[in-house]
């Protein structure tokens, strides 16, 4: 079973019960999204599944089998910083 990570494919954990942020940073070491209050409320784990925004505290990593998750990571371009990254630096914001 593998996933689409930024564009690459990584081989999903044996393990059912991963949550997608838990694979992300335990698993490809991608720590971009945090891991906040792991109940879905604070939207530090915020991550784009087929360009919809997900909170991968409350997604299993299974469930996204053949599907293309991106990372704040991922938004990264050759030229520099997303637009999104660079406001984040620009206004101090954390999350």
């Amino acid at each position: 079973m593998a996933i689409s990570i930024n564009g690459t494919s990584a081989e999903l954990p044996g393990d059912p019960r991963v949550s997608l942020l838990d694979f992300l940073r335990e698993h490809l070491h991608l720590f971009g999204a945090k891991k906040g209050c792991n109940q879905g409320a604070c939207g530090a784990c915020t991550v784009l599944v087929d360009g919809e925004r997900v909170l991968s505290c409350l997604l299993l990593a299974v469930q996204c089998e053949g599907r293309a998750v991106t990372t704040i990571e991922g938004l990264a371009l050759a030229e520099g910083l997303h637009p999104l990254q660079k406001a984040f630096v620009e206004h101090d914001g954390f999350q």
